[in-house]
């Protein structure tokens, strides 16, 4: 499949996830939703590397690409925390579309760190990005 039908499916998911998770949270402690959620990602994760051959242990090592993944790991770990904790607290048709602004982090972290081209419907794609989730939040 083409980087855009996997990142399509990822959306789709994801909203879902959102919402099955929302519900979940209305009886159930976030913490334990973090560990219940993720665990299950881990062992997907780990099915999924079996699967198609991948050892994991031949990718891992003391070097370079390592350790940012390692420090990958615990940005993400904050994300999903606080996006959970977040959850929990206000309403999903919020939360999640703020929480969705991170596509403009990425964006500006892409341009800036990673060198990736910038043009100025990128920025107005931003500004409009921006724009709607003010909208949304409101």
């Amino acid at each position: 499949m083409h980087y855009i039908g996997w990142t399509i499916l990822a959306m789709i998911s994801y909203g879902i996830m959102v919402i099955l998770l929302k519900f979940s949270l209305r009886n159930i402690p976030p913490e334990v939703a973090v560990f219940v959620t993720n665990s299950f990602l881990v062992t997907a994760a780990f099915l999924w590397a079996i699967y198609r051959g991948v050892k994991i242990q031949d990718h891992l090592d003391t070097n370079q690409p390592t350790l940012i993944l390692l420090l990958a790991g615990t940005v993400l770990s904050i994300s999903v925390i606080s996006f959970y904790m977040a959850l929990s607290r206000g309403p999903a048709s919020t939360v999640a579309p703020l929480f969705g602004m991170n596509i403009a982090v990425v964006s500006v972290l892409g341009f800036a760190i990673l060198r990736e081209p910038i043009s100025m419907e990128k920025i107005f794609g931003i500004i409009l990005a921006v724009g709607a989730i003010f909208l949304l939040t409101r």
